[in-house]
């Protein structure tokens, strides 16, 4: 395998850790059949990671580390006619295997940027979003959510008609509506201008006369832009940006983060205190059953259930419901 190497490089590396991971994921594009992505170090774990398009690599890297890491995160999205997921969960015996939704990932980090840069205030801000795939639908609606001006750019006008007419009929009805590229008017700027391609954009030249000095410009697909673009932003101060997944890398882990697994072990489920039955963390439970705020500590009362999803009012309740809050009341003030 030519890449022995690398993975021999990457073991090492994660050996200086005393908690490890790698992560494999695909792409929709077909440049590479594997390549080593830059590390990751998060909350004291330090992650390797991978692009892999081939199945006899995919083997043999999972192979490799299987056993060698704590966990091993694989990529659930089939983008290509390659089931990482399904091969995963086949051949790793020893590592923890966690699936991850890498563009889950990339929109949580583009959203985190664009805030970052417009300091969390995204009312009326003009955004131009470019394209009209998964990616490009997903940060629509989240920024026409935040209650900015999105403006889409598609390929040809009537997908791009069709792809507006869909986000904004899954929008809130209040939400201002998102609008085609060409109802921007001419005399405004773009606050923000981000690209989610699986392919170069060939129309730079319809950006120009919305950019100025306060404009960013995110390219999300990845060499969306081209040189040239991207030189004459930087020749005019321009704040152009790579989008780096990185961002929000906390999301992609955590569904093995300590306080979700402290949510599944302390606060979410049914238990009893007392001989009475008590829910908490959303679990619904039958009538009579004494809702608190955790299972293992409770500090507060949130009532009692009505059995279908509801919490009985004062008027309602037994005087058998009225005494086990009571005594769970009393269980709860020893425990202080």
């Amino acid at each position: 395998m030519e890449s022995a190497i690398e993975l021999n490089s990457e073991i090492n590396y994660l050996h200086h850790y005393n908690k490890t991971a790698i992560s494999i994921s695909t792409t929709a594009k077909h440049e590479y059949s594997f390549r080593t992505l830059p590390r990751r170090v998060y909350a004291g774990t330090a992650i390797s990671n991978f692009m892999i398009n081939d199945e006899q690599i995919l083997e043999e890297v999972l192979f490799f580390f299987d056993g060698k890491v704590d966990i091993i995160y694989i990529d659930v999205e089939q983008k290509q006619n390659i089931n990482l997921f399904k091969i995963a969960r086949e051949k790793i015996k020893l590592s923890q295997l966690i699936t991850v939704k890498p563009n889950d990932t990339t929109l949580e980090s583009c959203d985190i940027l664009i805030r970052y840069h417009l300091k969390d205030d995204l009312y009326n801000k003009n955004v131009i979003v470019i394209g009209t795939g998964n990616l490009a639908s997903k940060i629509a609606i989240r920024l026409a959510e935040r209650q900015a001006s999105v403006f889409v750019k598609g390929r040809t006008r009537d997908k791009e008609i069709n792809f507006i007419n869909g986000l904004n009929f899954l929008l809130p009805k209040n939400t201002p509506p998102i609008e085609a590229f060409h109802e921007l008017s001419s005399e405004e700027k773009a606050n923000v201008i981000v690209s989610f391609l699986s392919g170069p954009f060939e129309e730079e030249e319809t950006l120009y006369q919305f950019i100025n000095e306060k404009t960013i410009v995110i390219d999300g697909g990845i060499n969306n832009f081209s040189g040239n673009f991207i030189q004459r932003m930087i020749t005019n101060n321009i704040n152009v940006t790579r989008l780096d997944a990185r961002i929000a890398l906390p999301y992609q882990l955590l569904s093995n983060d300590n306080y979700t697994n402290k949510f599944f072990k302390e606060t979410y489920g049914q238990g009893k205190i007392n001989d009475s039955k008590v829910v908490s963390g959303g679990f619904i439970g039958p009538e009579g059953s004494v809702i608190v705020d955790t299972i293992t500590e409770p500090s507060q009362i949130i009532g009692i259930a009505d059995g279908r999803g509801g919490v009985k009012i004062n008027e309602q309740l037994s005087e058998s419901e009225r005494n086990r809050i009571r005594k769970i009341k009393q269980a709860i003030s020893k425990n202080d």
